[in-house]
């Protein structure tokens, strides 16, 4: 069950990002703050449950890899929050592009290939 609903919103997390992304470079400002708020709702709601698989896996033994993950899990929340503000004030946002990239790859490296 926890498994499924994390799985459900980092899905629901990364195409509101996407939408906002795209809201913010067509201008739609009052959108864009819409899509922000329930995207935080949602990071709230990922945290949590990525939260109750750690410790399901602290349970059963395995603290490495589930820290690794959860610990890439937040920058990629972080860096997305950071790139929709940067990208929103014109700041640049490459470095975070790149963060972003590198902790979506670590978090489904060890999610579906080491953790399975």
């Amino acid at each position: 069950m926890w498994l499924h609903a994390h799985v459900g919103l980092w899905s629901l997390a990364l195409i509101l990002f996407v939408i906002g992304y795209i809201g913010l470079k067509a201008g739609w400002t009052t959108f864009l703050k819409v899509v922000q708020m329930v995207l935080r709702l949602v990071f709230v709601l990922v945290f949590i449950t990525g939260a109750r698989l750690v410790f399901i896996w602290y349970q059963a033994g395995n603290y490495g890899w589930p820290t690794v993950k959860g610990l890439f899990g937040l920058l990629v929340i972080a860096m997305m929050e950071m790139i929709l503000t940067k990208e929103r004030k014109n700041e640049k946002t490459g470095v975070f592009w790149a963060l972003l990239l590198v902790g979506m790859i670590a978090v489904f490296y060890i999610g579906y290939g080491v953790l399975g």
